[in-house]
């Protein structure tokens, strides 16, 4: 991921979540963009529903 600001490249981590019943349930996590879209979509095809995606720095993790 690259920072606005700075225009650097910096290391974030991508969460799948999941809200139900206004609890929040976290499903997966990885540094990797494609490994967390390649989960989101197999999850919506097997239980026909979709997950949040929560991209947080990896600094602040």
């Amino acid at each position: 991921m690259y920072s606005a600001v700075t225009g650097e490249q910096i290391e974030a981590i991508y969460k799948m979540v999941q809200i139900k019943g206004g609890k929040r349930i976290e499903k997966f996590n990885t540094p990797s963009i494609r490994r967390a879209l390649r989960f989101a979509k197999w999850y919506a095809k097997r239980y026909k529903e979709g997950l949040l995606m929560e991209i947080i720095s990896a600094d602040k993790h």
